[in-house]
């Protein structure tokens, strides 16, 4: 028995939509990591912040080259609707005072924590497609997946040491 190429298996329309919504939240996302690396800035986290806002940019900006390689390109309604969505981000509506701490710190964590996970399944499902024939290099997948994991584990880190100061009954903060 010999290896034959497997064709392409996947509904080009289906993934686009798939890869237009994450090129959204991308983008979004970008914004609000980087808003996050400003509220931060003078605390213990704000290294570790600052470089997960460097690599979620670099993430959102090889999504993209991924999308123009399989020729998914949003059409330009969508394209609107991305850049409306990242204005909106830029009001910061989970933290805009742009607090290190208390409930508005609290949730910015916990949705940038969602937004990495999003992320990281993203590639998992690229990943997976690429066994369908998806012609996407599989082991920069792979890569992109296991920073996603480690981005995961860094916000986890800093919500388990950040979630009781921003309790704190005293209004002291620990960050």
């Amino acid at each position: 028995m010999t290896d034959t190429p497997r064709t392409r298996q996947v509904d080009d329309d289906v993934l686009a939509k798939y890869l237009h919504s994450h090129l959204i939240a991308g983008n979004s996302g970008k914004r609000l990591f980087d808003e996050a690396a400003k509220a931060w800035e003078g605390t213990f986290h704000a290294s570790a912040l600052s470089r997960l806002a460097r690599e979620v940019s670099e993430d959102a900006d090889e999504l993209e080259k991924i999308v123009q390689a399989l020729g998914l390109e949003p059409p330009a309604h969508r394209k609107a609707v991305a850049w409306a969505t990242e204005q909106a981000a830029k009001v910061d509506p989970l933290n805009p005072a742009h607090a290190a701490g208390g409930r508005a710190g609290q949730l910015e964590l916990e949705s940038l924590l969602t937004a990495v996970t999003g992320k990281c399944l993203l590639w998992k499902a690229l990943l997976l497609l690429t066994g369908e024939g998806l012609p996407v290099d599989a082991a920069r997948l792979e890569q992109l997946h296991d920073r996603a994991l480690h981005q995961i584990s860094t916000l986890s880190e800093i919500l388990r040491s950040a979630t009781a100061a921003n309790f704190r009954a005293d209004g002291t903060k620990q960050h």
